[in-house]
């Protein structure tokens, strides 16, 4: 799927005109006129990876292939999961004489879209050119077979398209004017998504709300596309005018309540969709969405109540079932987990989901009934790639789980390619810069002594997959620590501080700003929040990993707060990301030089909170914490203020609920197996070790 549509980076001022004329010259073959329009492209819009596609596209079909290669890989770079991409940047390779180069890219493009019959031809060619000619004329049988299936479908497609032609919409569908364009938009729109093909769908869908702006269900059909898409803020924006349309309707309260809780607004998704279940008792969706919602604010005993409800009326919902084995690996209850995920998958064979927690709780093997079900399903060309995304990293935990640690690679890799998502290295750095910039010796001089003196706030941070969750564990097994898990309310605060300040520049520059008054205004109901998850515990952890990049912003409205800053080997940390299947907010986390050059701007940010907060931060390695337990278990409890209780040492018999992908490892005694987790994995690591060799400097301009 072409994810510009639903990112928002298309919808900048003369971006898709430009695109448009772009690809029109290309098609058209004038190469001078196509060149002239990518220039303006790139210069306008340098994060479009289009941009540096239509370039590279366009100095290839004119001979200028070093040109072409330069674009053609920066496109890749910056959208790794589109095979278009990866053919043509084939083809350059191939004619620079890298055919080992150009087989991996044909190759990658063809794990992308099984059907790319291009991927496949160029496959066969590289791989006669190395020699392996039986392999070759095996590949082309499989293209030429393509070929002619992609030809049927295409023949197939124009008949049905001229039946679903806008014009013939609008002869057979009754009313006149603005209501007969309304619903000729929103059936060809319901018509394309059906078909698969979301990007048409998605602007039909826009322009049906242009001709009805007070009807909410294109806005809903719009939300849904964007959360599928896992565009959260985006479905969100829809969704909210949807509500404010008809704030009464099932649909639109369900699907706001639905991604309030994939934001992380726990108590207004609960309370709307609370709402929603109380005024609809009869309706299994509210009450299903309701008890996702609260299992994602941590509250997974009660969400267990809900699905059990939804099962009453509904033995064979499939969805019920598996959220209720998700809420009770969270709760600990990693047996009954398992059955609840077999009872899943018995009702839904091959579903990726259950698969994928079997796997990570060591209960799915290579070789049984499930697994071979999960790589036919991988197999098969017609499982949609977020799907085949899913069952990848299955069959990768699988594997490593029995050391077969090749094919658990592989497996990784193409699970973590099929991820679709544009990281741009350039402007992570930019942001960097900016907070190094705008929280400098200047910025705490002027704010000493701002915010609010409280020391309840305990904030465990650093890299994900770095220990945090363990550290948490070990601290929340103390009496007076309460251990509120990964709250997003940090990262909400800094993205909505310009409105908080009626400040115009985005943050960090905003942090200009703050006044004393202000900052002790937002210090005290971020508080307040944070307290409502313990009234009376003395400290409260957040341990929300991302929050390594607002330690400047803790240290000014908290000047008390404790920090634990989590460290662990960078190529563990690495690896265990690459391997964790993250979605969201990760988009560096799918390829490993991506994540070794955000490794290094996360090193080279850590190094300035601790040179312009000496001492504020305490460091705490995962290798020292296994290590020595007891003595690294003293330092946090009295880094924290607080009292030494041996309790602390037997963290795993804490019974408290765990949302991480660390919730059944915290529930174990201290081990070493996770200490050097990338040796088995080291040659297929270069791309990883690369990056975090090169100086942070370097990575500002990679890409």
């Amino acid at each position: 799927m072409d994810m510009s549509v639903l990112d928002g980076s298309a919808n900048r001022p003369g971006l898709n005109d430009l695109l448009e004329n772009a690809r029109a010259a290309v098609r058209g073959g004038r190469m001078g006129e196509a060149q002239e329009t990518c220039q303006s492209l790139i210069e306008c819009h340098p994060d479009q990876p289009d941009a540096w596609f239509l370039f590279g596209m366009t100095a290839l079909r004119n001979g200028d292939i070093d040109t072409a290669h330069i674009h053609l890989s920066r496109a890749v770079d910056m959208r790794r999961g589109f095979a278009p991409y990866r053919i043509a940047l084939g083809q350059s390779l191939k004619r620079l004489g890298d055919t080992e180069g150009a087989d991996q890219q044909f190759r990658d493009a063809w794990i992308l879209d099984p059907r790319a019959h291009e991927a496949v031809f160029g496959l066969a060619g590289t791989q006669a050119a190395m020699g392996r000619r039986t392999e070759a004329t095996h590949l082309q049988r499989i293209a030429f077979r393509l070929l002619r299936r992609n030809l049927a479908r295409h023949v197939s497609r124009r008949l049905l398209g001229r039946a679903a032609d806008m014009t013939a919409l609008v002869r057979t569908l009754p009313g006149t004017g603005t209501s007969r364009a309304f619903r000729s938009a929103m059936t060809l729109a319901r018509w394309l998504a059906k078909r698969g093909d979301r990007n048409a769908a998605f602007a039909a869908f826009e322009r049906a709300q242009r001709a009805a702006p007070d009807n909410p269900r294109p806005l809903i059909e719009l939300g849904r596309q964007a959360f599928d898409a896992e565009n959260f803020m985006l479905a969100h924006e829809f969704l909210e005018r949807a509500l404010n349309i008809a704030p009464q309707s099932l649909d639109v309260k369900c699907e706001y309540g639905r991604v309030l809780s994939r934001l992380a607004r726990h108590e207004e998704a609960l309370r709307i969709l609370e709402d929603t279940h109380l005024q609809n008792p009869d309706a299994i969706r509210p009450l299903l969405l309701l008890a996702w919602a609260r299992y994602r604010a941590g509250q997974s005993q009660r969400a267990i109540a809900d699905f059990d409800a939804a099962l009453e009326r509904q033995p064979t919902s499939i969805e019920a079932h598996y959220g209720r084995a998700r809420a009770l690996i969270d709760a600990g209850d990693l047996a009954d987990a398992k059955r609840w995920l077999q009872r899943t998958i018995a009702l839904a064979p091959g579903h990726a989901g259950a698969l994928r927690e079997l796997a990570n709780l060591k209960d799915l093997v290579p070789g049984d009934t499930h697994f071979n079900g999960l790589l036919a399903a991988i197999d098969n060309d017609d499982t949609p790639a977020q799907r085949r995304a899913v069952l990848h990293m299955a069959a990768g935990a699988s594997c490593h789980n029995v050391k077969a640690y090749a094919d658990a690679f592989d497996h990784y890799r193409n699970g973590n390619l099929l991820k679709d998502v544009v990281f741009d290295i350039r402007g992570y750095s930019k942001h960097i810069d900016g907070l190094i910039g705008g929280f400098d010796q200047r910025h705490f001089a002027r704010t000493k002594g701002w915010g609010n003196p409280t020391d309840v706030p305990v904030f465990i941070l650093g890299m994900p997959r770095s220990g945090t969750s363990l550290v948490e564990q070990i601290l929340a097994s103390h009496s007076q620590v309460y251990g509120a898990g990964e709250r997003e309310e940090l990262l909400q605060l800094a993205d909505h501080l310009s409105e908080h300040l009626n400040d115009s520049r985005a943050y960090p520059a905003c942090i200009d700003g703050l006044t004393e008054d202000s900052s002790r205004d937002i210090a005290g109901k971020f508080l307040g929040i944070l307290r409502r998850t313990d009234p009376h515990a003395a400290r409260i952890t957040d341990k929300m990993p991302g929050n390594f990049h607002h330690v400047g912003l803790i240290a000014t409205l908290f000047p008390n707060a404790k920090i634990i800053h989590c460290q662990r080997d960078p190529r563990d940390t690495c690896l265990s990301i690459f391997f964790g299947d993250f979605v969201g907010s990760h988009p560096y986390s799918y390829d490993l030089t991506n994540l070794g050059r955000y490794y290094r701007q996360y090193e080279r940010l850590m190094a300035h909170w601790h040179e312009v907060l000496p001492g504020r931060v305490l460091d705490v390695r995962y290798e020292d914490l296994v290590d020595d337990q007891e003595d690294w278990s003293r330092r946090m409890v009295s880094f924290c203020g607080l009292d030494w209780e041996s309790r602390c040492l037997d963290f795993h018999k804490t019974s408290r609920n765990v949302r991480t992908r660390s919730n059944a490892q915290v529930r174990q005694p201290i081990y070493r197996s996770s200490i050097a987790r990338w040796r088995p994995y080291e040659a297929h690591l270069h791309p990883l070790f690369e990056a975090l060799a090169a100086p942070a400097g370097d990575n500002k301009l990679s890409g």
